[in-house]
């Protein structure tokens, strides 16, 4: 039995399935962990790890999804709507900057700007009912209603836009997908329970979407006589089988963790950790560089 893959395996599929729901990137962590250990891209792996948070999602919501499915359409125009744009930025920076989505200077300046994105927009979650109730009497004083909070029925195509947008820009490692589309929702005035809600609802085309496009990218690469080998069932199968129901599990007690602290109005905490990677990320990235960086400035002095 192989104790150093099944450790690397299980690292990876903890990794996974907190941070594709926590607000703290699975893209950018999975890097920065990868590069550390110098573990090797395994296909099938990649593919059942995505899944077993697909189906995290899946169990989690199982009874809103049948609700919507059965009596509130609304929500999967809404879902469909905002897909659009997150495929044509997603598809547009895959395509054209491919080198950003392995880049840990990409990765450390995201994580920066995802914690400085919890410390300002998702902060005000956090609102104390003093704060809510100096809001209110500020409206009143200017003579306007405030703000209606928004649900599934007065939610816009825009705003479906608008958060498709921001999960779209997603795809860089460090900036955390369901930080930025809760962000979004948020600032479009969408109530907090909801905008978690549509959050996750637009992850399960979207991590669904990236094991299909996964596969495409590797029967582009191999060849249509070569990719049934992807899938061998080799000895290796088990493991990775185990480590898909571990980010399974890992991811559902992550989405339950995720809508306790929003009701209770502490995403923002996650900036904390994400200050500290974004920062550590740069630290070893400039480490790495450090002989180009001075041959760099000493160039900027000669000029």
């Amino acid at each position: 039995m192989d104790l150093v893959l099944i450790f690397r395996v299980v690292l990876l599929a903890v990794v996974q399935g907190i941070a594709e729901f926590l607000p703290i990137s699975s893209s950018g962590h999975l890097l920065i962990l990868g590069r550390f250990f110098e573990m090797p891209d395994v296909f099938l792996l990649t593919i059942l790890l995505h899944f077993g948070t697909l189906f995290s999602v899946l169990f989690f919501f199982m009874s809103e999804l049948s609700e919507v499915f059965l009596h509130r359409q609304r929500a999967i125009a809404l879902v469909i709507v905002g897909t659009i744009p997150t495929v044509l930025i997603a598809f547009t920076i895959q395509k054209y900057f491919p080198q950003f989505e392995s880049s840990r200077l990409t990765a450390g300046i995201c994580f920066l700007l995802t914690g400085l994105m919890l410390v300002t927009i998702l902060r005000r979650c956090s609102r104390t009912e003093s704060e809510e109730y100096y809001e209110k009497i500020a409206y009143e004083e200017e003579g306007v209603e405030p703000p209606v909070m928004k649900t599934i029925e007065n939610t816009t195509w825009f705003d479906a836009i608008f958060i498709g947008i921001a999960q779209g820009f997603a795809v860089f490692p460090g900036l955390s997908r369901s930080g930025s589309t809760i962000s979004a929702g948020v600032l479009r005035r969408l109530k907090n329970q909801w905008a978690a809600e549509f959050s996750f609802y637009l992850s399960i085309p979207v991590i669904a979407g990236g094991a299909i496009l996964e596969i495409l990218k590797q029967f582009k690469e191999v060849g249509r006589e070569n990719l049934a080998s992807l899938f061998q069932l080799d000895s290796y199968f088990a493991i990775y089988l185990g480590g898909a129901f571990v980010s399974f599990v890992v991811g559902y007690v992550a989405l339950f963790s995720l809508m306790q602290m929003l009701k209770a109005g502490k995403l923002h905490y996650f900036a904390i950790w994400l200050f500290f990677v974004g920062a550590a990320t740069l630290a070893w990235t400039g480490y790495d560089h450090w002989e180009q960086i001075v041959r760099t400035v000493n160039s900027w002095r000669g000029l």
